[in-house]
């Protein structure tokens, strides 16, 4: 059978609903109460059959309280003057944009396992419920008529669809398709009896027209209805027509009227109108989040602290000046508007004072700097050049006092200066015992070269530099004619080139690279298999391409 209704209608009898189908909770201000009256009758009174046990349904007046504790709410209601229940519901999840909102409700919490709003017992009840016993299998209780549903809002129409048990399933020639007693006792419904925990569908929808007017469908397991409600916040009235399946010729089964009003106190309960303040508080440049924040807004005269970068206040509708500072930052400032029940984002992004701004980079080169010492360092330690290596770990720990990298080469350099003192200073003794002049020479130096206050080593080097000119026999140029051969050029000897190889040294160790390459060109010119100069040669020839950044 097709539906059609017309309108919202917050059911009085219970919690929050279209007409009977539940809603999500109306009352979501903590500590909202509200009450309410409805009045019901058939539409079509008349009895067919006055001497059968069917009896036309009789009118009903009804009251309600109820309570809302934010996600929530509880009802207490009369039916008669015998007849009282509770019902409570609870938010699950919230809806959020396209997300539906989830909700879950208990009903007919009472003493009778039967219940309705005209009283309570088996043989109470519309004429459709007390009728059950006859036309069907037996009248479900409605007692602790559990549900669960959702809520979906496509503004401006909503609809809700559920599954419950008790109120929420009928046992009727119609009704019985919408339960899941269809699956177990298919057409048996009329003679076999229904399970106690058999479940319902049920469903509704609301659409809204301007001037607070809503209009709804709605079916459960019992009850088709339209309704219409006129509505504001506080106040609402509602005419209702119930179970509009029995237009036509059902009788003694009629449509019932229902008129309802309802107030609450939310006005009262509402009080100061709130929204959300969500600050992000970021570098201009690196986009991470800036902790530890200062957040002044004006008008409220009061100060925050965001301690991660975000920040996140409930604060009364209305227009404010934020403004954000933070020690090397400029200060930002910002006005927002904030509305009632909506969280307004505000993006900073601070830009760093230039003050901050040189800071950085000096600290940046300072880093760069100890890095590229300690590079260097490493290398000339590698090498054997302690002077260097001890000159550019002195270098970091001008730039960082504490650098323990730097103090541990330098400890390790006094240690390997003192063993290569002994060791040079040895080597040259004997080579100047072997009358080895220029290698005695050599060594002398590279001790001079590690410790150039040594008094010994300066009087090896004078005293030998003096043997070294004496042996050296003087060169006598020959004038030459015309037509006769030029004069052989003398071979130089190898304390000749021994000098000229101490000279590339010396260029090497001042880091004149250029001069010491030129040295050693000119040394294995003279004597192709002089390993020293092989050496050096390479050793120079990679200190300039390391120095050209090759």
């Amino acid at each position: 059978m097709m539906i059609f209704a017309l309108v919202l209608f917050a059911q009085l009898n219970k919690t929050s609903s279209y007409i009977n189908v539940p809603t999500v909770p109306e009352y979501d201000v903590a500590g909202m109460w509200g009450g309410g009256l409805t009045f019901s009758l058939p539409m079509f009174t008349s009895d067919p059959d006055p001497t059968d046990s069917v009896k036309p349904d009789i009118k009903s007046f009804n009251m309600v309280f109820r309570y809302g504790f934010g996600k929530g709410e509880v009802s207490f209601s009369m039916f008669s003057p015998n007849t009282y229940s509770l019902s409570g519901k609870y938010l699950l999840k919230k809806a959020d944009g396209n997300k539906p909102a989830f909700f879950v409700g208990i009903d007919n919490i009472s003493y009778n396992p039967y219940l309705s709003s005209v009283g309570m017992g088996k043989k109470a009840g519309s004429v459709e419920e007390k009728g059950y016993g006859q036309q069907a299998s037996g009248r479900i209780p409605e007692l602790f008529s559990l549900y669960v549903a959702m809520q979906e809002t496509f503004k401006p129409v909503d609809f809700v669809i559920g599954l419950g048990r008790g109120e929420y399933v009928g046992n009727s020639w119609r009704s019985h398709y919408f339960n899941t007693d269809l699956f177990i006792l298919g057409n048996d419904y009329a003679t076999r009896k229904p399970s106690v925990w058999v479940v319902g569908l049920f469903f509704g929808g609301s659409i809204k027209i301007p001037g607070g007017v809503a209009l709804m469908v709605e079916m459960s397991g019992r009850d088709a209805a339209i309704g219409v409600k006129q509505t504001n916040k506080y106040f609402s009235a509602t005419f209702a027509i119930n179970k509009v399946e029995y237009f036509g010729s059902f009788r003694p089964y009629s449509p019932r009227l229902t008129f309802g009003v309802e107030a609450n106190n939310r006005l009262f309960r509402e009080g100061t109108k709130y929204g959300t303040l969500e600050c992000v508080i970021q570098d201009m440049t690196t986009k991470e989040l800036i902790p530890n924040s200062a957040v002044d807004i004006k008008e409220m005269n009061k100060r925050y602290r965001s301690t991660g970068g975000t920040f996140n206040l409930g604060v009364p509708v209305g227009n404010y000046t934020v403004t954000i500072s933070k020690p090397d930052y400029v200060d930002f400032v910002a006005s927002v508007s904030i509305k009632q029940g909506i969280k307004t984002k505000l993006v900073f992004n601070l830009k760093k004072t230039d003050e901050a701004i040189r800071r950085e980079t000096a600290a940046v080169e300072r880093e760069k700097s100890i890095k590229n010492s300690l590079q260097q360092g490493t290398i000339y330690y590698s090498e054997g050049n302690l002077v260097e290596s001890q000159k550019s770990f002195q270098l970091v720990l001008s730039l960082d006092p504490e650098n323990a990298e730097a103090k541990d080469y330098l400890a390790k350099i006094e240690t390997r200066r003192g063993e290569l003192i002994v060791a040079y200073a040895a080597e040259a003794r004997s080579r100047a015992q072997a009358k080895d002049l220029a290698k005695a020479v050599e060594f002398w130096q590279k001790v001079l070269t590690l410790d150039p206050n040594n008094a010994e080593a300066k009087v090896a080097v004078a005293d030998l530099q003096k043997q070294i000119t004496i042996a050296k026999p003087p060169v006598v140029k020959k004038p030459t004619t015309a037509g006769t051969k030029p004069p052989v050029v003398k071979k130089p000897t190898k304390e000749e080139v021994e000098a000229l190889y101490n000279k590339g040294i010396n260029s090497f160790t001042a880091e004149k690279y250029d001069d010491a390459l030129k040295a050693f060109n000119q040394v294995l010119a003279l004597d192709p298999g002089h390993s020293g100069a092989k050496n050096y040669k390479k050793r120079t020839e990679a200190r300039i391409k390391a120095l050209k950044g090759g």
